[in-house]
């Protein structure tokens, strides 16, 4: 069974301890270090030469997997990867999807849909790559709260979870990861605000 593990990555928080074994088999033998990595944008601002500057963060964890483990576990986090082309793609790949979907509904139209058909075909390769890579990923760091500095990291076995929270147990205690209520979350706020500018905004241009 998965297990979804946060943990405190700020200031003063010690570098994580990994079990010694493969986090997909459990095997001790032939192990390699393996990296998955995770992105955040932290900041977007204008700058004085009219464009924007992003301020962005990355995070690598390094732990131990057998050889054969390894590899797909980088693989799936080419695939999962957080970063901009990710987040780019991740929303055409699931457009695609869903045309094909349609199209089960309709497959008279195909015939007309010519060089666009690739598009669902896409989708749908896509789309089974990430199911794929979900299912491989016994390490996945999912994503950083965004109103603290604690990430999560989804493990596919709860055994490794929990040996994994035994050796970082600073790092995980619920004092430092809890998440706060939403209405203690600032993000909550900004994008509250947010609307209200708009609609504040437009009022005044309706005037």
């Amino acid at each position: 069974m998965s297990e979804l593990v946060r943990v405190a990555i700020g200031p003063g928080t010690t570098a994580l301890v990994w079990p010694k074994c493969c986090p997909t088999c459990g095997t001790k033998a032939t192990l390699v270090e393996t990296q998955r990595r995770l992105g955040r944008v932290k900041s977007i601002r204008p700058n004085l030469l009219g464009g924007l500057t992003m301020k962005s963060d990355v995070l690598h964890l390094s732990f131990p997997a057998c050889s054969k483990h390894s590899r797909e576990i980088r693989r799936a986090g080419l695939v999962l990867d957080n970063g901009p082309i990710g987040r780019f793609l991740r929303p055409l790949i699931y457009l695609g999807a869903l045309t094909a979907l349609g199209l089960l509904f309709h497959p008279t139209r195909v015939r007309d849909l010519g060089i666009i058909l690739l598009f669902p075909v896409a989708g749908i390769c896509g789309l089974a790559a990430i199911i794929w890579a979900r299912l491989v990923s016994s390490v996945w760091p999912k994503r950083f709260d965004p109103d603290m500095d604690v990430v999560e990291i989804q493990f596919q076995h709860a055994a490794y979870a929990g040996a994994f929270r035994r050796l970082n147990a600073a790092a995980t205690k619920d004092e430092l990861t809890r998440a706060p209520p939403w209405y203690l979350r600032a993000s909550i706020w900004k994008v509250a605000l947010l609307v209200i500018l708009f609609v504040l905004i437009g009022r005044l241009v309706g005037r």
